[in-house]
């Protein structure tokens, strides 16, 4: 009798703490990976009129109007998984001029500054450039609300893949990637997962999910024992797989085609040590990786603290990349 009383006791108490580490893990999916609304008012811009909205880079004095796209289209298409329509803004410079797909961040959407600024400078050097809002987010489908970290996100850029390549017979080798912060994370894998595409330039983006992950809990203050409770309730409340890619595949899988990292040292929110880490490894198994490490620099800034050097670094790195696969 009271070896079962005692069975019964501990049946419970381990109940108890794991209903509680699972109920913790639910909470901090729900908290981090909550993206619903952030978009916000950055709606009011449009790529032939856009500013800094929500004063996100307020320390700066940045003037976007020699960046504005006076013409654009409005565009629809299918990701690479079914029920998910993808929204974008497709700006047509030449016909038959490279295309580069633009990928905005965490909470994020076309509509911000940060994607609408080096899309304009791709696209006043002659580059087709493709806005997009991946799911969750500005006009794409809503599906739950929550990030996936690129594990879904990067079906919906290669959708844009397949876009340009079906509706604008654009050649493959000629589409590159642009994405910053976690657009830069979606980049990389979408990079990794379709050998077609050309080149992939990324802006403060983070080597590997575990890490960032546990960081991004210290960050909150969650202690970081708690990271597997939110990776399993990701899983089973949403069917996200949040740890099915890393971005630091891409170096593994380029085969020859190029990457370029921009990072700030001053970056609070995703350490510049990510970007060394993919540096270390590039140089390891001698991957084509160009890297820009910008002293100071907070996060997704490099461009409105060197405006003229971004984008000309930027226009080079895509014009080898990519005009000469034409």
């Amino acid at each position: 009798m009271i070896n079962r009383k005692l069975f019964l006791f501990l049946t419970a108490i381990a109940f108890l703490f794991i209903s509680g580490y699972l109920g913790i893990g639910y909470v901090l999916y729900n908290t981090l990976a909550d993206i619903d609304g952030r978009c916000g008012n950055h709606r009011l811009n449009r790529p032939d009129r856009f500013t800094d909205v929500r004063d996100y880079w307020e320390d700066y004095d940045f003037n976007p109007e020699p960046y504005y796209m006076p013409v654009y289209e409005e565009v629809t298409f299918d990701s690479r998984e079914d029920g998910i329509t993808i929204s974008g803004w497709y700006v047509e410079q030449d016909p038959k001029a490279p295309a580069v797909i633009v990928v905005h961040g965490l909470g994020s959407c076309k509509f911000s500054v940060t994607a609408l600024a080096p899309a304009g400078m791709l696209a006043r050097n002659g580059f087709n450039v493709l806005l997009i809002d991946v799911r969750d987010a500005g006009d794409s489908t809503w599906e739950d609300g929550r990030s996936a970290i690129g594990n879904e996100e990067y079906l919906d850029v290669l959708g844009a893949f397949d876009w340009l390549v079906r509706e604008k017979s654009v050649s493959p080798s000629q589409i590159g990637l642009f994405g910053n912060s976690m657009g830069a994370a979606t980049s990389l894998i979408a990079f990794t997962q379709e050998p077609a595409v050309g080149a992939v330039f990324v802006d403060s983006p983070f080597d590997n999910l575990p890490q960032i992950i546990r960081e991004e809990l210290a960050r909150e203050g969650y202690p970081q024992f708690l990271f597997r409770s939110g990776i399993w309730m990701a899983w089973l409340t949403s069917g996200d797989q949040l740890l099915a890619f890393n971005p630091n595949e891409a170096l593994e899988e380029a085969n020859g085609r190029p990457i370029f990292i921009v990072h700030g040292t001053g970056d609070q929110r995703i350490g510049v040590h990510h970007s060394l880490q993919l540096q270390e490894k590039a140089e390891m198994i001698d991957a084509p990786v160009e890297i820009w490490i910008v002293d100071g620099v907070d996060h997704v800034r490099a461009l409105v603290a060197f405006p003229d050097e971004y984008e000309s670094r930027a226009v080079a790195f895509f014009s080898n990349a990519l005009k000469n696969n034409q």
